[in-house]
This record gives structure tokens, C-alpha cells and sequence, in this order.
């Protein structure tokens, strides 16, 4: 990968984590991988306050550990961390899609379904970074209609790990295709404005992922 020459139009730090997250994403940075502050600010040229306090957001974030020596090293993810952050995402977002259900305007509904469209669209076009992305914009808008912001801070937490799990979930045969037949009976859920039907299909959806998700990781950990 070329060397990324930093911009002047905000801080570095800013700068800093947003590569240093797109890294880990993409799996330029691999889970377990140690990193150090000095070679990252070399790196980048710039000193290394911005460099600890980057990594200290990542930390903070949970794409960055570190160890009980202050060694710095990538996220690795374990099948027990997998299912906790699953479960917060099923408890918290089975809310939000109810209360979705139950007061969602025909605009807002345009929305969602704008984004099954342009999920449609990336499949055919086998872009997985655009597939991802319309997922997340699915699951998005579902925590802004609910319009409870405190289960939307608790959300964004969150969002830095489910952004990496949702890159790994789109692995596997028709994964995709799951992934928009889901979002799609659950969209089927809230224009019947049924809380509880929508709670229970975004709960189904969201279990298969885990499911999936835990099968490649055990896979790749054998």
C-alpha cells in the first residue's frame, strides 16, 4: 500500500484514525498485528502526539488493544466477544425497529426502501464495500426514525466493531442476497407498522448473521 500523505484541513489525529480504522477494515492491518507509535508516526510524518492519540481513540473504540505490558496490537476478535456485542445489537435494535414500525412517515419509508434498491444494484455489480455500506445505511435509519437518541449514542459505541464484523459477514455464497432478503421483510414489517413482527424479523436477521458470522471465524481459527 503507497504511503498516505496526511491533509492539513483537519487534525491529524482525526487523519490518523480514520486511516489507521480503513487499515484494520480492509485487513491491511491484521487481527493481532502490533503496531508502534514510532513507526507509525515515521510513517506518516508527523510527530507522535497525534500517533497516541489516534491509537488512544481506536482503543477507546475497540479496533486497537493494549496489553497489560503497553504493547499496541489490532483487534482480534473471539467468538465469545462476537456474541456479547451481537446480543447488545439484537436487544437494542429489536427497539428501535418497533418503535420504527410504529411511527415511520411514508418518506422515511422511501428511505429504507431506497436502500434495498441500491443493495440490489451493488449485488449486480459484485461491489462488496457498497454492499456493506448499504447495510449499515439500512440499519442506520432504522436507529434515527426510532428517534431515541440515547439508544442511538449506545449504538454508535458500536459502531466502529460492527462496521469490522459486517466486512467479514459478507463472506460465503449468496451471502448478500441473505443479507437483502432480511432487510426486506423486515422494511415488509414496518410498512404493515406491526412492532412486533418487525422486532422478531429484525431478530431473526440479525441471529443468522451471528451464525454466519461465528462458522467463518471458527474456520478460520481451526
Amino acid at each position: 500500500m503507497n504511503k498516505k500523505t496526511l491533509q492539513k484541513a483537519e487534525p491529524y489525529y482525526l487523519q490518523l484514525q480514520q486511516t489507521i480504522k480503513e487499515r484494520i477494515w480492509s485487513g491491511f492491518y491484521k487481527p493481532g498485528e502490533r503496531l508502534y507509535e514510532a513507526q507509525l508516526a515515521k510513517h506518516f510524518k508527523v510527530s507522535r502526539s497525534p500517533v497516541r492519540e489516534a491509537i488512544r481513540t481506536l482503543i477507546n473504540e475497540g479496533l486497537l488493544t493494549m496489553g497489560s505490558n503497553s504493547q499496541i496490537t489490532v483487534y482480534e476478535p473471539s467468538l465469545q466477544d462476537v456474541r456479547d456485542i451481537y446480543e447488545c445489537r439484537i436487544a437494542l435494535e429489536s427497539i428501535a425497529v418497533a418503535l420504527t414500525a410504529e411511527q415511520a412517515t411514508d418518506e422515511q419509508l422511501e428511505e429504507l426502501e431506497e436502500t434495498l434498491r441500491e443493495t440490489q444494484e451493488a449485488i449486480k455489480k459484485e461491489e462488496k464495500e457498497r454492499i456493506v455500506e448499504c447495510n449499515v445505511r439500512f440499519h442506520e435509519l432504522i436507529i434515527e426514525i426510532s428517534g431515541n437518541l440515547r439508544l442511538k449514542k449506545i449504538v454508535e459505541d458500536l459502531h466502529s466493531l460492527t462496521y469490522y464484523y459486517r466486512l467479514l459477514n459478507t463472506k460465503g455464497v449468496q451471502r448478500a442476497t441473505t443479507i437483502l432478503k432480511g432487510h426486506s421483510d423486515i422494511l415488509d414489517a414496518i410498512k404493515e407498522k406491526n412492532a412486533e413482527k418487525a422486532s422478531k424479523r429484525l431478530e431473526k436477521h440479525t441471529q443468522e448473521d451471528l451464525q454466519n458470522l461465528i462458522r467463518s471465524l471458527s474456520i478460520e481459527m481451526i
